[in-house]
């Protein structure tokens, strides 16, 4: 599981959406992990396809990434493991077993990584400071699909598909805070830069939940197009973009309640990233294997970037010289 092109850059931040500013000279790349492909890729600027593939094990599913650190970490739900790969030198360094199904992700700063289990009812926590992975497990909704950290590391919010809400996981003491309704199938989960709004997307309501993170509650649910899949937040927070799987687009959304901007994409479009300025966002289009570069100012796609088969997540790394 082995790449041998050497990365030679140290790494200040891996991401899977931007809201961070970018430091000076450094420079952005993209990845996209590809499902029937079996890797994580790299989506080099003109390049007409994906570059310099990293080996994984069987149908990757989602993806997260270690706070300051280029070490991401791939869950793979048809076998139960979680492939812990190091970017900076495009290897895979371990692979970890953990019990069900895992699906959505999160880790934190203090090593700790949580795994949602799609085909049951919880989420596992598994300390990787240690050898052996921790057995605690806290009770949520329904196919545990995506999980998002908030910034200050005290919350992990988690789309229960199957239950039709949010869990709100404190992860001092491991409890649930709340259990928020939302629309019919949760799936894709974004914070904005502020985290004072989680905006969730409904894949079988097609609609986006926006719920206000400190009243824990939503306060409005904007249409967006069928079955959204991916979401992310502008660096500005002023727009929400949304993939959505079934009309092979894609949604801007703003805050001013206008109707949103609907941009043609490539087929069943999931996850997404968006450039450190804002201007750029990148979106995995699941069933034409490829990767479509839009344009967010003149909303459009300006190009597509093919990939290993059945691309269905991307990350934004920001790289110091």
């Amino acid at each position: 599981m082995v790449n041998s092109r050497p990365w030679a850059a140290a790494f200040a931040m891996l991401a899977l959406c931007c809201g961070e500013q970018r430091a000076a000279g450094a420079a952005e790349r993209v990845f996209v992990l590809s499902q029937a492909g079996a890797t994580l890729s790299e989506i080099e600027e003109g390049a007409g396809k994906a570059t310099h593939p990293i080996a994984l094990g069987k149908a990757p599913a989602v993806l997260t990434v270690a706070p300051e650190t280029a070490l991401a970490y791939i869950t793979h739900p048809d076998i139960g493991q979680v492939s812990v790969v190091d970017v900076a030198n495009g290897l895979v360094e371990r692979t970890l077993t953990v019990e069900g199904s895992p699906f959505g992700i999160a880790v934190t700063k203090d090593n700790r990584l949580f795994v949602g289990d799609w085909n049951d009812a919880h989420i596992s926590v598994i300390d990787l400071a240690g050898k052996v992975p921790t057995k605690k497990k806290i009770a949520v909704g329904r196919a545990p699909a995506h999980l998002e950290l908030t910034p200050d590391e005290t919350l992990v919010f988690v789309a229960n598909r199957e239950s039709n809400d949010v869990s709100v996981v404190r992860t001092d003491d491991l409890t649930v805070a709340a259990t928020i309704p939302v629309g019919h199938a949760p799936f894709a989960m974004a914070l904005s830069p502020d985290a004072t709004r989680l905006y969730v997307g409904n894949v079988q309501a097609g609609t986006v939940s926006v719920i206000d993170t400190k009243k824990l509650a939503v306060i409005e649910t904007p249409v967006s197009g069928a079955m959204p899949y991916g979401a992310a937040v502008t660096p500005d927070g002023a727009r929400v973009i949304v993939t959505n799987q079934q009309a092979g687009t894609v949604s801007v959304l703003t805050r001013n309640g206008q109707p949103p901007a609907t941009i043609k994409v490539g087929d069943y479009p999931e996850g997404v990233a968006i450039g450190a300025d804002g201007k750029r966002a990148y979106v995995a289009n699941w069933f034409s294997d490829d990767v479509s570069v839009i344009d967010l100012d003149g909303l459009k796609e300006i190009r597509r970037i093919k990939s290993p088969g059945g691309p269905r997540g991307v990350i934004k790394l920001v790289t110091v010289p």
